[in-house]
């Protein structure tokens, strides 16, 4: 073994205390964003509870209604298809109270639209990173619809 120097047991202390007064920086620990929510209250709709406020737009469409497109493009976090048992005004609140738990899955989903697409392929669902406004629909042909934001907890 070689000889250890007054210099190089030194060099040793120096460097290990300033690994001990300068800690390697870490890297933050992500936190979960703040999912968007609103007041409400939760709604049954044919048995099912959706946990969920209602959002309505504030125009009457005669055909339905549906998220603008532009709006919906920014703020998609996730879509699903749920079947429509009949008969199909249950059904479809089914489909919408499935929706609402595939959802909640997603992170930073704050608002959730389903429409009716037919027999075959039951209904769409759509989560979005923001509530859902009701200047934010427009016509659409479709009107066996929901839209829903989330409830904030109670604090």
């Amino acid at each position: 073994m070689g000889k250890f120097t007054l210099k190089t047991v030194l060099s040793v202390v120096v460097s290990a205390s300033l690994g001990l007064a300068y800690p390697a920086t870490e890297a933050p620990t992500p936190t979960a964003a703040a999912v968007p929510c609103t007041t409400g209250a939760p709604v049954v709709t044919a048995g099912y509870t959706i946990n969920y406020a209602p959002a309505v737009p504030t125009v009457v469409f005669a055909n339905g209604y549906q998220p603008a497109a532009t709006w919906a493009q920014e703020h998609i976090v996730g879509t699903y298809t749920f079947g429509v048992p009949p008969p199909v005004e249950s059904g479809f609140a089914y489909a919408q109270f499935k929706c609402q738990y595939y959802c909640n899955n997603m992170p930073g989903a704050g608002s959730f639209f389903v429409n009716y697409a037919d027999t075959k392929v039951g209904s769409y669902c759509t989560c979005f990173d923001d509530l859902l406004q009701p200047e934010s629909f427009v016509s659409n042909n479709q009107t066996l619809v929901g839209a829903w934001n989330h409830i904030c907890a109670a604090t």
